[in-house]
Formats: C-alpha cells, structure tokens, sequence
C-alpha cells in the first residue's frame, strides 16, 4: 500500500505529504490530528489530494509560505467537498486563487473595509448549485474561524468553483456575470419596471437569457413554431426584444437567431403582465 510522509499539517484534516519525490495535498477525516512531520499516511485514510508535481518553485509554494496553514487548509476541505458533490477535478488555479481570496477578505475584515458584490443575485441564479456549496463553505470559514464574513462572499466563493469547474479564470466568471447584469438594467429600464433581485421573476430572467446564450454559442438554438404569432400579436414586445438582442449580440460578439428573439418577447411579455 503507497505511503505518504507528511511534511506539514495544515489543520485536522488536511496535510502536505510527500511520495516519490511528489509533493500532495491530502485531504481526509482526522488525517491530520495529533499527526507530526515525518509520521506516514497510509492510501486508505485519503478522501482526496491535490498533486504538486512541479519541482520548480510555484505560486502555490508561495501561498504556503505566505498565508496561515489553517486557511488553507479549510480551503482544501472546501475544494474536496466541492468536487465530490460535482463529480469533476477542479482546475488546479483554484488551490492558490481561493486560500489567496479568503485571505484577502480577512485581512479586509481586520481593517474594517466592507465587502460588496454587486453581482451576488445574478451569481445565485446563474450558479445554483455552487452558490449552494459555496454558502456552507462560508458557513464552514465562519465557524471555524469565529468571524463574521458577509453573505456577499458567497457570490465570490461562487465565482471561484464555477472557475474551477470549467477549468478558466475567476475574472471570465465574473466578466460574465456582469454582462448578464447589464442585460437585465437594459430589459427592466426597457420595461419601466422596478424589480427586487431576490425575487423569482428577476432570477427566472437571468435564467432564460443564460439558457439563449449557452444554445446561441453552442449552435443548439430551437424552432419557435410561434414566431409569426409572436410578432403579429406582440409586435411592441418583440420590438423590445430586438433591443435586448442587439445587447446581447454586442456584448458577446454573437448573432442571436429570430427564433431566440422571439422567445425574448414572450419572456419580456412576462415581465411586464406583473
């Protein structure tokens, strides 16, 4: 059975341990209590690990010697609990960019500035399930640590596992995010309309206009058999949706089909019988 040669613990749970001249992140129940450097760690106590196979120096040796082991350490359990619940390797960038985030947000604590995230309601409806872990992982950052980090961060953990999960930078997430943003201040000062963030009309349009694009940019668009009816009989809806179009067209460098637009006017036809 593989053994590994704990080199540093991190917390109860996680440890840097060593093997063959590798160095892992290992994560696993108690693996790390009462554990010391140079004590072994047998595969079978192993939930999960991150490998560092490089031997030149990396961002990630800096992050350990930068920041408090704990908090990377809660990190670590973070990611694992992520991964298992989609099933998926996350991109190895989040093992520096979360701890370095967490942080970062303490230190913003200590200090007394405030942390916003403007984007936190388009976050939670276009992220569901990792806004949903990523509550319990600030819940777990907030117990374990006894402080208080906002709700806000939640959109900004979110942020960073939907990154890891489609393997790209924590800015693109973002980048996307507020474009989804801009579109709804275009739709609602289109509609005259004031709508509260948290409420299922606004998270239900965020949604509709991430399904358009996911099938716009992935050639995947579907017929609307409506289309003419949709036109004749909501013509000042369909003019409106034109508009959000154009909008999302600009924004995203892509060509958005009748069919799509079509589908627009009826949601914005929604929006407006409210």
């Amino acid at each position: 059975m593989k053994e590994y040669i704990i080199k540093k613990v991190l917390n109860n749970n996680v440890v840097i341990a060593t093997s063959k001249n590798s160095d892992f992140v290992l994560v696993g129940k108690a693996i790390g209590f009462n554990a010391k450097k140079g004590s072994k760690i047998s595969n079978d106590r192993i939930e999960s690990m991150f490998i560092k196979q490089s031997l030149k120096k990396t961002n990630f040796d800096e992050v350990i010697e930068n920041i408090d082991g704990k908090v990377i350490g809660i990190c670590e359990e973070i990611i694992s609990m992520c991964e298992k619940e989609f099933n998926v390797k996350f991109s190895e960038a989040i093992h520096v960019s979360l701890p370095d985030h967490i942080n970062f947000a303490f230190h913003r604590i200590e200090k007394g500035i405030k942390i916003e995230n403007p984007f936190l309601y388009e976050i939670s409806a276009l992220y569901p399930k990792e806004y949903r872990l990523a509550k319990k992982a600030l819940d777990m950052i907030n117990s374990r640590f006894e402080v208080n980090l906002p709700e806000d961060e939640i959109g900004f953990i979110c942020m960073h596992i939907n990154a890891a999960i489609k393997q790209r930078g924590v800015s693109d997430t973002l980048a996307y995010t507020k474009k989804i943003g801009n579109i709804m201040e275009l739709i609602l000062k289109l509609l005259k309309k004031k709508l509260d963030k948290d409420s299922l009309a606004y998270v239900r349009t965020v949604t509709h206009i991430s399904f358009v694009l996911d099938r716009v940019i992935n050639k995947k668009t579907i017929r609307n058999d409506l289309l003419d009816n949709i036109k004749e009989e909501l013509y000042n809806e369909y003019d409106l949706a034109i508009k959000v179009a154009m909008k999302i067209e600009d924004l995203f460098s892509i060509k958005v089909p009748e069919d799509e637009i079509g589908y627009l006017a009826l949601h914005l036809k929604r929006l407006e019988d409210l």
